[in-house]
């Protein structure tokens, strides 16, 4: 019964330091945006995309960003957000962008994540 304890205890606390981490890198990503005029990029699909984004966001599916990025900008070192549903996406498409030579791209996780933060 005390290990069982023990493990929901430790489960809540990296439940909690998960939710810091998504919290501080949406903050990061609206730095970047703000302080830096970073390009805001959703990464997930068109019918996801219309259904609801944030302002300025481009569409461009994590499938295609490697083949897309240029039609938005050629520049390596302008800076870049992506973001998705819950991060992963974003997380593929960064890794993607950074393979191509791209030196400013933050993920900035969820569209949820970075609303929340938003309006802080």
């Amino acid at each position: 019964m005390i290990n069982v304890l023990k493990s929901l205890v430790l489960c809540g606390f990296i439940g909690l330091l998960s939710q810091a981490h998504a919290s501080e890198r949406s903050d990061l990503a609206w730095q970047s945006v703000e302080q830096q005029h970073a390009i805001l990029i959703d990464v997930r699909s068109e019918g996801e995309f219309s259904q609801g984004h944030l302002s300025n966001a481009q569409n461009i599916p994590h499938t295609v960003i490697a083949q897309q990025i240029t039609a938005i900008t050629k520049d390596k070192s302008q800076p870049i957000v992506v973001y998705c549903r819950s991060g992963n996406r974003s997380g593929y498409a960064l890794q993607v962008l950074q393979a191509m030579g791209y030196q400013q791209v933050v993920n900035g996780g969820g569209l949820k994540e970075m609303l929340a933060s938003k309006s802080h």
